[in-house]
């Protein structure tokens, strides 16, 4: 399962459908065109109706890009329905749009409301509706507590721009008949509500598979709203004609749709269910919405007041109070999660610390006896054994070795986190280090069939020789695992600058480029049938690196797939003190900021 997922995220992260760069040019090459017209009204014809019958291809684009994501996605159940919602919302609006071009064009008159205005406001449930089908992972209560000040701070804060700029004067200016009213009213209203869910969708983690996509079609929204707010201010005081430059805002709203459509990759087969059901964060930063909302809300809110102040000043000031009494709210909600955090991280701790203990004390001890025992029963002290019982010694033997090993793995990974390995750095000839590390390889390379050579210039080196001869022992144990009967495994020590450059090579099956750093993190490893078929916890390698680490020296992986690998390290040469002589290790997370 944890590889499947690793190539569900790595291919979520990469993926791109053939023709979105095609997709991209034709749409930017469309908006260039728009505002060349805006800028030049090269165009025959009026402003409103060229205006009115240029906004139809790009929202047939968006809903005809829609449809097509939810044809791909068509396996996944989740996401076929949330991209059939966003092709009938952005069909309502070209449905609109082709009626106001017919009304402008072919009638010369509009009239309002009009037949255009029930797919407008269609628009918003159906979008609504879409953004709200989305699937998100299932929250503590705290964090739903956040989550929901964080999206109510939001809609505050843009809800009362859209009160002062145009629901607040609509309600106010009076003069339109009650049909009129209500059509002026819903949008603004629907805008509001947009508002939220888009707050609930960034706040919340969203499926992997919608990430890409999901930010396109946050902007198309935002750029949506922003167009409204504009268009229903510039209505109120008799500054828009169809044909502004505010048109060019929807122009990019849709264009945005369009692209995320095309943006939608489908999903493998195996990705289906895991494609959906895991989640991230749409953006790191959306923490910050929030205050970010306060910020414009308050900035607009005063510049309005200053203009042309519709209302009395205590709305103003109502409005600050529930901002921060929504802002005060959060941050207390968000102090008592970091407080339980914080209690639950010291208990994880006081948890592991009992297991290391445990592990260092009462597994240990005992596991020690039982080895000696069965090294006692299978050296026949107690007499020759039969050969069927000689056989089970021996693989008893083999595995309270191995337990043995990944005990001791545990706790020197352990140590070396906490900081608390005392290393005792010496001068020592780098030829000895190589020597002693073959040494305990050799039997099982025998075993293996693979060759040990290598190759040492005359080099001294400031380490802790079993510290470093155990992270030796640990590479070529590695590359002997991997290589195929026959092969040869190559030891090599040379000078680099200042340090001495140890190097493992061997003629394995390879690592691929993009686990050549994540094999040195804890429980890792190519691929995730080793453990079962080669044995080993995952820990070899970490440990090496930390090791190294802590002798000021660095680790690194060379290899391509089928070629073999190469560990390198470097180990400082013993002449100028750049150590003392005697020093405790530093913890892993130290380490990993230098």
């Amino acid at each position: 399962m944890s590889e499947r997922l690793r190539r569900t995220r790595g291919a979520a992260a990469v993926t791109q459908p053939i023709g979105y760069r095609q997709a991209t040019v034709a749409l930017i090459a469309f908006v260039l065109v728009y505002v060349s017209w805006q800028l030049f009204d090269w165009i025959p014809g009026s402003r409103e109706s060229v205006g009115d019958l240029l906004l139809v291809p790009v929202d047939s684009a968006a809903t005809l890009a829609a449809w097509c994501a939810s044809r791909r996605v068509a396996r996944s159940d989740r996401l076929g329905s949330f991209w059939r919602w966003i092709a009938f919302a952005l069909a309502a609006e070209t449905i609109g749009d082709a009626v106001q071009a017919i009304y402008d064009v072919v009638l010369h008159r509009s009239p309002y409301p009009s037949l255009a205005d029930p797919f407008y406001l269609a628009f918003y449930p159906l979008l609504l509706f879409a953004l709200l089908r989305i699937t998100v992972a299932a929250l503590s209560s705290d964090r739903r507590a956040k989550t929901t000040l964080d999206a109510a701070t939001i809609v505050v804060g843009g809800g009362a721009v859209v009160w002062y700029l145009v629901l607040g004067p609509t309600a106010l200016e009076g003069g339109q008949g009650v049909l009129a009213m209500a059509v002026s009213l819903a949008f603004p209203i629907g805008d509001v509500f947009l508002l939220a869910a888009l707050a609930v969708v960034l706040l919340r983690h969203s499926p992997v598979a919608l990430r890409a996509p999901l930010r396109l079609i946050t902007i198309a929204v935002v750029l949506g709203i922003v167009a409204d707010v504009l268009y229903g201010d510039g209505q109120l005081h008799g500054t828009y004609t169809s044909g502004d430059f505010i048109d060019t805002l929807y122009v990019l709203e849709f264009s945005a749709f369009a692209l995320a459509g095309v943006r939608q990759a489908p999903p493998d087969a195996e990705e289906v269910g895991v494609a959906t059901e895991r989640s991230q964060q749409l953006s790191p930063h959306a923490s910050w919405l929030p205050y970010l909302s306060v910020a414009i809300a308050l900035g607009v809110l005063l510049g309005v007041e200053r203009r042309n102040p519709f209302f009395p000043d205590v709305s103003l000031v109502l409005i600050v109070i529930v901002l921060a009494v929504l802002v005060a709210v959060r941050q207390y909600v968000a102090q008592r999660e970091l407080l339980r955090t914080q209690a639950a991280l010291r208990h994880s701790e006081q948890l592991k610390d009992e297991f290391l203990s445990v592990v260092g004390h009462e597994l240990r001890t005992p596991l020690t006896s039982i080895r000696g025992s069965l090294g006692l029963l299978a050296g026949g002290v107690l007499g020759e054994l039969p050969e069927d019982a000689a056989n089970m010694v021996a693989v008893a033997v083999l595995n309270t070795e191995r337990l043995g090993r990944l005990v001791n793995d545990i706790l020197d990974i352990e140590r070396m986190a906490a900081g608390s390995l005392v290393l005792e750095p010496v001068a020592v000839d780098a030829s000895e280090l190589v020597e002693q590390s073959i040494q305990v390889v050799q039997a099982t390379a025998d075993a293996a069939g693979v060759t040990l050579r290598s190759d040492t210039a005359a080099l001294t080196v400031l380490a802790d020789a079993d510290r470093i001869v155990q992270a030796l022992v640990n590479l070529l144990g590695n590359a002997v695992k991997f290589s195929p009967r026959g092969a040869v495994v190559t030891l090599t020590v040379s000078p680099q600058d200042d340090d001495a450059l140890f190097s493992v090579r061997d003629n394995g099956r390879g690592i691929p480029a993009d686990r050549l750093e994540a094999i040195f993190e804890r429980f890792r490893q190519v691929d995730a049938s080793d453990a079962r078929e080669k044995g080993g916890t995952g820990l070899g390698l970490p440990i090496a690196r930390g090791i190294v680490e802590q002798h000021n020296g660095h680790m690194w992986a060379e290899s391509r797939a089928g070629q073999g690998s190469t560990f390198r390290f470097t180990l400082p040469l013993a002449g100028e003190p750049r150590t003392p002589a005697r020093m405790r290790a530093r913890p892993l997370e130290q380490l990993a900021q230098v």
